[in-house]
């Protein structure tokens, strides 16, 4: 399996995310402590996905890989992208960046 492909089969397991971002919380002070709670789920889980996709793939990401990566799947996200919109954008970066293309 390619890196390129291990990108984006990775992102794809953020889809589950979708569900979560609509119900973590309402009002003002809620909504600081629920967007933090966001942003920290979001980068965990798309990590912990990109671990398990290269370690499948038999192979180890670049340094800072990955924390480049989920870091901007979590921008994307707070730029109102849908979870698809993030990953092919974050995805193009992550190629380009660590020359995987």
């Amino acid at each position: 399996m390619t890196r390129a492909a291990t990108i984006g089969l990775t992102l794809s397991a953020l889809s589950v995310l979708t569900l979560l971002t609509a119900s973590l919380a309402t009002g003002p002070a809620a909504a600081q402590v629920g967007a933090n709670m966001k942003h920290q789920l979001i980068f965990r889980v798309c990590r912990k996905a990109m671990a398990a996709d290269f370690q499948k793939a038999g192979k180890s990401p670049p340094a800072g890989m990955v924390e480049d990566t989920c870091g901007c799947v979590v921008q994307e996200i707070n730029r109102r992208a849908s979870i698809q919109q993030a990953k092919a954008t974050c995805q193009a970066k992550a190629l380009k960046t660590y020359s995987l293309e």
